[in-house]
């Protein structure tokens, strides 16, 4: 498993896995789905051009609860298979320049969705590992991940990705007030 930049040549895979009913945020949204494929298959190098931001520029954006916060530096990465360049899933990262401190209204650098037909191959954690040795280009000297405190899945995946516990806390309204529980991947 390797991380890519999406590229026109890689979208393919991608909406390959849309069509078959997952996108990012779940595994069975085909109305979701489709309506992103029908973006992506019309937009297809804006929805490529906005994956991609380290410099965090454009408009703030508006939370549920009305406060509007900067727009954060952000670059996403597709996850190849590397055996026969099927897609994976996507792993992002998020992050304030200057500093490895994230706002109180960001509750991790990383985020990640694995499609289900490529689960419990260890993608994810691979995933986590090789992106901690690209994030010092971004001057962080950790990465901060948070899921809720029953994905037993991404937890594992952090601590064998060598993640260290920090704590649980409350995620706030902004995030339906779940328990979430906080690790700290080191840079390197």
């Amino acid at each position: 498993m390797y991380l890519a930049v999406p590229s026109e040549y890689l979208l393919p895979q991608y909406l390959s896995a849309l069509k078959r009913g997952w996108t990012p945020g779940s595994d069975d949204d085909m109305e979701v789905a489709r309506q992103m494929v029908a973006y992506v298959e019309e937009h297809s190098a804006s929805f490529l051009a906005a994956l991609d931001n380290p410099d965090g520029t454009g408009a703030p954006i508006s939370l549920d609860d009305g406060r509007v916060v900067p727009r954060l530096s952000y670059k996403r990465y597709w996850m190849i298979d590397g055996n026969d360049g099927s897609y994976v899933g996507e792993i992002n990262l998020r992050w304030q320049k200057g500093t490895s401190e994230l706002p109180a209204y960001c509750l991790g650098h990383i985020g990640y969705a694995v499609v289900p037909w490529k689960r419990g191959k260890g993608y994810a954690g691979l995933a986590l590992r090789q992106l901690s040795q690209q994030a010092n280009e971004f001057d962080l000297s950790w990465l901060d991940i948070s899921m809720e405190i029953s994905n037993v899945a991404s937890r594992r995946t952090a601590e064998k990705a060598g993640a260290e516990y920090v704590k649980t806390f409350n995620a706030g309204p902004e995030y339906g007030n779940v328990e979430a529980v906080l690790y700290r991947l080191a840079i390197g």
